[in-house]
């Protein structure tokens, strides 16, 4: 009966029409009263979003409710490839977690939900719901600005944090994200755009190794992140005693790149052009580029790389490999401190992958710490883990008095979180670096210089952002 009943459900909301569930059929007044991972909509137990499911760390009801929204997968279609970059983040994230609950938070472990966005905000966005709505979760991890904007206009209103290891847009800044308290409820272990886009001009303008273009393209992912980029390049480029000639071209995520790619190659013909965007569609753009009279590299046009670009994955294609050889990028600069070291050790020996090759693997490790770190402040000052205290917590991890800073260790967790729990504030150097958060949840990083050599990105040196 319920089976049927939920078919011709399915069916109407299929089409995107409203609909009343006829009186006395109603099967729930809230998601409790449905079985399994059902959500209770309008009366009616429904199957949770497509994406969601797959519960890491602790099973126990009493645990520390929490949500992962990252992007397993590069789209949200059936035969989508996964994404490299983000599968070596939520590795990060689950290495973290794993040891974490190993000691434990005040007596809690962390029950952490997983969710594969597919790289689409309305999918986050339904996602975060049911993480907010149905498995109460204090906090959500994302990854990537436009999911993580999407996701933080489900959870701020609702008073959960929302901590983010890849999203730059300069957006985040500024976002109104405090729900009436002290505090912001949206945080990031990643540098904004702002950083990373002035260490690029700079590097246009100034370094050698560029060979000192006098015209730059600028093909950007038409969406938060490439466009946040974008501006931060184009304003720098425009102002300072040295201005460079560029221009920029936009194009659609997973979308057609030959319109941008024909205006960039026959209309402006650049010496070098940076490319923002992910390695499938970098993947896409290169081999095309190739075809292009003026945007190959044997015509002596060169290339220079944004963080998202950073992904083994780019480096499996032939062509695509063949075109970016010798040329440059830039990435959120790992660790160098002992955080950082004991880190690379522990997950080299579990998943047999270099962290250093993804962009985000340090700050996705890190992320996944704050959020228990936050968690063992707000039981401990609360006696109840919630997203503002959380919040409040991520106040004092780079707020103490100590002139030493400790590293963000799995042997050095239990005495930080003890600190953490009893008000007590501290500095925190992570595997990404020093996590010196400012009042708008975000810290200052350096800027990895890499350069693609033959299958590797090799780091050739680490930037500090511009004053």
């Amino acid at each position: 009966m319920r089976a049927l009943m939920l078919t011709g459900v399915l069916s109407v909301l299929a089409t995107g029409c409203s609909f009343t569930t006829a009186a006395g059929l109603d099967q729930c007044e809230t998601s409790a009263d449905c079985g399994g991972d059902q959500v209770c909509t309008r009366g009616v137990c429904l199957p949770q979003p497509t994406g969601c499911g797959t519960l890491h760390g602790s099973t126990d009801p009493n645990a520390i409710q929490m949500g992962a929204l990252v992007p397993l997968h590069t789209s949200t279609e059936e035969n989508a490839s996964i994404d490299e970059s983000d599968e070596q983040a939520l590795n990060a994230v689950l290495l973290a977690l794993e040891e974490v609950n190993q000691r434990g938070i005040s007596g809690k472990q962390i029950a952490l939900h997983f969710c594969d966005t597919g790289n689409n905000a309305e999918r986050t966005k339904k996602q975060a719901e049911w993480l907010v709505d149905n498995k109460k979760v204090a906090a959500v991890l994302t990854a990537g600005s436009s999911q993580t904007l999407a996701a933080a206009a489900v959870t701020v209103p609702r008073g959960v944090l929302t901590m983010s290891y890849s999203a730059t847009s300069p957006e985040l800044t500024s976002l109104p994200d405090t729900s009436g308290g002290p505090v912001g409820l949206v945080w990031r272990t990643s540098a904004s755009d702002a950083i990373q886009g002035s260490v690029i001009a700079d590097l246009l303008r100034s370094d050698s190794r560029l060979g000192a273009p006098a015209k730059v393209g600028i093909l950007y992912v038409d969406d938060p992140y490439g466009q946040g980029l974008f501006n931060i390049i184009s304003e720098r480029l425009n102002t300072g005693p040295t201005r460079v000639a560029h221009r920029g071209y936009a194009y659609p995520r997973r979308g057609d790149v030959r319109s941008a790619l024909e205006q960039l190659d026959m209309t402006y013909d650049p010496d070098l052009t940076v490319l923002m965007g992910f390695a499938d569609d970098a993947t896409t753009i290169l081999k095309e580029a190739s075809t292009r009279t003026n945007l190959k590299r044997e015509s002596g046009h060169r290339w220079f790389f944004s963080d998202s670009v950073k992904d083994k994955a780019l480096l499996e294609d032939t062509v695509a490999a063949g075109q970016a050889q010798g040329f440059y990028g830039t990435a959120p600069a790992q660790g160098t401190g002992q955080a950082f070291n004991t880190f690379s050790s522990r997950f080299s020996d579990k998943y047999k992958k270099n962290p250093a090759e993804y962009s985000y693997t340090s700050n996705a490790y890190d992320a996944m710490y704050l959020m228990a770190l936050s968690a063992a402040y707000a039981q401990g000052t609360a006696n109840a883990v919630t997203g503002a205290k959380m919040a409040e917590g991520l106040t004092k991890v780079s707020s103490g008095t100590s002139d030493t800073n400790t590293q963000l260790t799995n042997s050095n967790f239990t005495y930080l979180s003890a600190e953490l729990a009893a008000g007590r504030s501290v500095n925190v150097d992570g595997t990404s670096g020093p996590l010196d958060f400012n009042a708008a949840g975000e810290a200052s990083a350096p800027v990895e210089l890499w350069q693609v050599q033959d299958q590797s990105f090799v780091t050739i040196t680490n930037v500090q952002p511009p004053q």
